[in-house]
């Protein structure tokens, strides 16, 4: 795939703002709320199916999954941890921050330290390190790391993830200079938690006089932004009250806040069922005191959540956790509200492990944010990944030790999900929405075959001039392949009027459309 151009605002903006929408009220009002319904009103330039609102019937027709392709067997940083944040550098191109670990001595117990670091790309592939003159080559910010204005960021174990907002492309309202941080730390003589920190650069970071803002444990990386729609600030967390035994259960909750310093107390919103294996047996990862094996809950659980504002709806990147082996993949999982959310039927991963010989073979987690990064035509969905598995077994290249790097997929932009006509010809019924466009664009793949597009009345009826043999076939691979009619019949003219689309497709793929 060739990523012609580069869009500076990666697509996820992580603010809230929406650049699917032309409009900023939610695409069903009250609907997920329980209210009534206003999709007709919905005035959306950008369309993706990534969920099933727009779509009132299909024949012949299977949804299906991605595939993202990996951009290299390789990764595009090492090493690297569990955390990163990439967004729109002022000059073009992209910066970033991401972790290290390193292993350390605490109190005569092994514990790891994370450290903070700082890239900047051109094309969101290839990453530069250069050296900041702070500490050694590209680290920002090290266990006992004293900040700006000498006072401590950190303790001795360093920040352990690192969460960046940029007042200069997103909207935070609170912001006390350009950057904004949250992140975990453990600074001596306080609660440990979660705290911020900001900075003018980037670079030098001041952490906030109310730190924590967030008092406990909440082992995983814990993304936020600024929702506009509820006008709060939103985290993705690991409670730290649940059911069972302390990590016999892992799952995702949210907080807000309205100020980023007072945050509401949890609420868990995101958990396996039974589906995905029943609570039982035990394994031999850790031993309770009395000998017995650990309670390890549900045989999957939910490790961490990389969430975004997505159109009028919230995107999700959620890492599974198979305890048994102690393997992670990562899952896609969309919300109307940020609190449900609803997971693929087949449940099968988007981004799953690398082969038997890959660096990435055992685990695939953590999604950045920040992704997906929309570059020319493409997004690009970063991950972190790591040879060995939660109970610090190696599945491949040994000779690295426990490696762990930062890899990243690519796909065509608005592609998560696409209903797709194999061999038998199927077709796409949409609900009825107000047509307030003169062009439609059809994003789909018709390569090897076609694809057709009817307008019809709300009564599933077509005028004159937009009937399904008088549309002009799609044979082409493309994000924004124009919809046209044989004759004169003009899109314009609707302008309005409530419609639907009846796309028809033979050995084809529909993810989406917009218009201008």
């Amino acid at each position: 795939m060739n990523f012609d151009g580069m869009n500076r605002r990666h697509f996820l903006a992580c603010s809230g703002g929406s650049l699917l929408g032309a409009s900023s009220h939610s695409l069903y009002g009250d609907e997920a709320k329980g209210g009534a319904q206003s999709f007709e009103s919905a005035a959306l330039k950008r369309v993706a199916l990534i969920d099933a609102r727009w779509v009132d019937h299909s024949y012949f027709l299977t949804r299906q999954l991605a595939r993202p392709q990996r951009v290299s067997a390789n990764p595009v940083i090492a090493p690297a941890g569990a955390a990163s944040t990439i967004l729109p550098a002022d000059e073009g191109g992209f910066v970033m921050w991401y972790s290290t670990v390193r292993w350390i001595k605490l109190k005569g117990v092994r514990t790891h330290q994370s450290w903070i670091h700082y890239a900047t790309s051109k094309d969101g592939i290839v990453f530069d390190k250069p050296d900041l003159g702070i500490y050694e080559g590209n680290t920002l910010i090290k266990g006992d790391h004293p900040g700006a204005d000498g006072k401590p960021i950190t303790g001795v174990r360093g920040c352990s993830g690192f969460c960046v907002l940029d007042a200069r492309h997103q909207k935070v309202p609170h912001a006390r200079a350009r950057y904004t941080a949250l992140y975990r730390s453990w600074v001596p003589g306080r609660h440990g938690g979660m705290s911020l920190a900001h900075s003018e650069d980037g670079l030098h970071w001041t952490e906030y006089s109310e730190n924590p803002v967030w008092v406990g444990e909440s082992d995983t990386f814990n993304n936020f932004f600024y929702d506009e729609r509820i006008g709060k600030y939103v985290a993705y967390i690991r409670p730290r009250i649940h059911a069972g035994p302390k990590s016999a259960n892992r799952s995702v909750a949210r907080i807000v806040s309205d100020d980023m310093i007072h945050w509401a107390e949890h609420r868990i919103v995101l958990d396996t069922d039974d589906r995905d294996a029943p609570a039982v047996g035990t394994i031999d990862e850790a031993k309770l005191p009395d000998g017995t094996g650990y309670p390890r809950g549900r045989d999957k659980q939910f490790y961490g959540l990389t969430a975004s504002p997505y159109g009028d709806l919230y995107l999700g990147f959620a890492s599974v956790y198979d305890v048994e082996p102690g393997t992670m993949a990562i899952e896609l999982v969309h919300s109307y509200d940020g609190i449900e959310w609803h997971r693929e039927a087949t449940r099968r991963p988007l981004i799953s492990r690398g082969g038997k010989d890959a660096w990435d073979s055992a685990v695939v987690y953590y999604p950045g944010v920040g992704s997906p990064l929309e570059v020319g035509n493409g997004w690009l969905i970063y991950y972190h990944g790591l040879n060995f598995d939660h109970h610090q077994r190696n599945h491949s290249r040994k000779d690295l030790g426990e490696y762990r790097a930062m890899g990243v997929v690519k796909m065509k932009r608005d592609r998560l999900i696409g209903y797709e006509a194999r061999k038998t010809p199927g077709e796409l019924l949409t609900r009825p929405f107000k047509w307030e466009g003169e062009k439609l664009f059809l994003n789909a793949n018709a390569e090897g075959g076609r694809a057709r597009v009817a307008v019809c009345h709300e009564s599933g009826y077509s005028p004159k001039g937009f009937h399904l043999n008088e549309a002009v076939p799609i044979e082409q691979d493309g994000v924004r392949l124009p919809v046209s009619f044989q004759g004169s019949a003009s899109l314009a003219t609707l302008r309005g009027r409530l419609i639907r689309l009846r796309i028809h497709l033979e050995n084809a793929t529909v993810f989406g459309w917009e218009y201008s």
